[in-house]
């Protein structure tokens, strides 16, 4: 892209930006949460198009804050950014090199980027290992400790998956502790607020995120025409009223199950209430929405196991029959990552309308097969595990941000720091909502309030993330993918490897209080 191209691009970019900000400050809308309450009648309403703008007020009245940082000037220097080539740091980091900033948020990430960089004449530098397909997310820690030993200072961050290495890291003291780093204010909105209940030990919090790396919180989605077809009640509906729980999940699944050519097999071609990927992050998801943790501090803030609860065991009940009892579930194995024509059967089979509902992340919505639906489809938060439990919650499966502990600049890599999560808050989160919202020209102001509620209340968990994918983490899917019900005898073979994990991963962090990074 040349020069002159660039200052085109950013002044059209900013003209329309000042145009939607016009048109969505006129707009009206009601948020009344008694207005389509399912309790009243959860069968009205079944399209789930409401015509109204519901919590589009809410969003235009928020006040962005402005980091608090200092003006400098570095020259021109390289911002060097190491990470795998996985998941959502694929496209939303940098953008979508393959569609030439073809999408509203590769837009959004060109323009925050360039602002970064302008405001401090830096160029960021990102470093990608691995290709699409490898297992990268094991290469970070190498890297990174090579450069920690040589004290070369080759990288000013790095990301990295959020289960992977953490207990490594830590223990080889190779990254600072975000508590440390000069002005970085954590408690800024633009960075995630949850993360300091569950990650951080006595002051040391050694792995951050912000808005930069987009939140990957487990959802649901619906197809709102099978919704209406059926006379069911609207999930959107149900999540306001506070009544979105499994057991209504599933009771809506076996009511859409359906052997569609009358042959008497169940087979792909047919109609399901859910298609599901068994040993997937999606049904660790599961015990999260339910208030069930892995790992919890103790009074002493101590992370200490806590998973075995009557609630698992009743989980692992209402799953093992959603999956198993009857015919409402389709599911896939691991190893369709491994077979072409499963994969493609697996990506596109809610898509094609084969199934009610669909588990994944929010990002999904944003994909080829998802834009290309005939039908119009819904996102609302994981499933409460009862009507008592007070909020919805959804565990977060993004990435991670460090600081390698060799980092030649820190007063520069706070200040981008800071940057790189305000600007996304103001540029790419706005865009990456437009983009899942509108479905063929409509926007669905609906699952705005649904993805409020759930990029709200998103969580992190000490077992999840310092698990390095051991059993524990799996206990939900890992159960239900070998047609079991027994909890007690999977808990009784992984928790004192858990356990032992959980002992050394708090000696490993604080050693960090007497350390200056």
């Amino acid at each position: 892209m040349n020069g002159k191209f660039k200052l085109l691009f950013v002044f059209l970019s900013l003209l329309i930006s000042l145009t939607l900000i016009a048109s969505c400050g006129d707009s009206g809308g009601s948020n009344n949460p008694g207005d389509n309450n399912p309790e009243n009648n959860p069968g009205d309403n079944n399209s789930g198009d409401s015509g109204e703008n519901s919590g589009i007020e809410e969003t235009t009245e928020e006040i962005f804050i402005e980091p608090d940082v200092p003006e400098k000037d570095y020259g021109g220097i390289d911002f060097n950014i190491i990470y795998p080539f996985w998941g959502a740091f694929e496209t939303q980091l940098f953008g979508d090199q393959e569609t030439s900033m073809g999408t509203e948020l590769d837009d959004a990430i060109w323009r925050r980027n360039k602002i970064i960089e302008d405001r401090l004449n830096i160029n960021l530098n990102p470093i990608v290992l691995g290709i699409r397909g490898s297992d990268a997310i094991k290469d970070i820690l190498p890297a990174v400790r090579r450069s920690v030993m040589a004290g070369d200072g080759s990288y000013d961050m790095a990301f990295i998956h959020p289960m992977c290495d953490l207990n490594s890291f830590a223990q080889g003291q190779l990254v600072r502790n975000w508590n440390k780093m000069p002005h970085v204010d954590l408690t800024k909105p633009y960075w995630n607020q949850s993360i300091a209940d569950t990650l951080e030990i006595n002051g040391v919090l050694l792995f951050a995120s912000n808005d930069f790396i987009i939140p990957s919180p487990s959802t649901v989605y619906f197809n709102k025409k099978l919704i209406q077809d059926y006379g069911l009640g609207n999930p959107y509906d149900y999540v306001k009223a506070g009544t979105w729980t499994w057991d209504v999940f599933s009771d809506m699944a076996k009511q859409v199950t359906r052997d569609l050519n009358g042959d008497g097999i169940f087979d792909a071609e047919d109609l399901y209430g859910l298609g599901l990927l068994l040993d997937g992050s999606g049904m660790i998801s599961m015990m999260h929405a339910c208030e069930q943790y892995i790992v919890k501090k103790d009074e002493g803030g101590v992370p200490v196991l806590d998973l075995m609860s009557e609630k698992l065991v009743s989980l692992i009940d209402k799953m093992y029959d959603l999956v198993w009892v009857g015919n409402q579930t389709y599911t896939w194995t691991v190893d369709v990552w491994n077979n072409v024509t499963m994969l493609d059967e697996m990506q596109n089979f809610f898509p094609r309308g084969h199934s009610l509902f669909n588990l994944a992340s929010p990002s999904q919505g944003a994909n080829e097969q998802y834009r290309a639906m005939e039908v119009d489809f819904g996102i609302v938060p994981y499933p409460k595990y009862s009507e008592n439990q007070e909020k919805y919650i959804s565990l977060n499966h993004a990435g991670l941000m460090l600081v390698p502990q060799d980092v030649k600049d820190p007063e520069m890599v706070g200040i981008v720091a800071e940057l790189m999560g305000s600007e996304s808050k103001r540029y790419t989160i706005p865009a990456y909502y437009d983009v899942l919202l509108t479905h063929k020209g409509v926007r669905d102001d609906d699952s705005l309030e649904m993805l409020k509620i759930i990029f709200d209340n998103t969580v992190y968990d000490f077992g999840y993330n310092y698990s390095n994918f051991t059993n524990t983490a799996y206990i939900v899917p890992r159960i239900i993918a070998n047609q079991s019900r027994d909890v007690a005898s999977f808990y009784e073979a992984n928790a004192r490897m858990t356990e032992r994990d959980l002992e050394s991963a708090y000696r490993y962090l604080t050693a960090y209080e007497e350390l200056d990074f």
